[in-house]
């Protein structure tokens, strides 16, 4: 475990109520694996279930974490990043809430300030979400 809920957002620029990971499992320079509790006060809870725009908003705060993790490491600042893109957004099941997601998050490609990376959202072990996305990092 590399972070806990209470100290995840030294490498995420969000903030309550838009904190979408609890725990930072793993992460190195290609890949981070997260874990994220979905609550009933989660503002991306529809219906009794984690919301689509939430499973793409946990799978940038996954690659978030990952570019922070390893700025930390290098004592740089953690730079901010923007959803450029997302493609081949794949919707198989909607995490309930009050379930756990571990989201995983593998970087494909570096180009200047884009990164290319896939994500894939589990529940129990039954994929929930799949997709690729582009993130545009700001330079400071």
């Amino acid at each position: 475990m590399l972070a806990r809920k209470d100290t995840i957002q030294q490498y995420i620029p969000q903030r309550p109520p838009m904190v979408m990971i609890d725990d930072l499992l793993e992460a190195s320079e290609t890949h981070a694996l997260t874990q994220l509790q979905v609550r009933f006060d989660n503002v991306f809870i529809d219906r009794n279930h984690l919301s689509e725009p939430g499973m793409v908003e946990n799978i940038a705060q996954t690659a978030a974490a990952q570019v922070g993790y390893q700025c930390a490491m290098k004592n740089i600042p953690v730079p901010i990043g923007y959803i450029a893109a997302v493609k081949n957004l794949r919707i198989i099941k909607m995490p309930l809430e009050n379930s756990v997601i571990t989201t995983t998050v593998r970087i494909l490609n570096q180009v200047l300030d884009i990164t290319l990376a896939e994500g894939k959202i589990e529940q129990e072990g039954v994929v929930c979400c799949t997709c690729e996305i582009r993130i545009f990092v700001k330079s400071s």
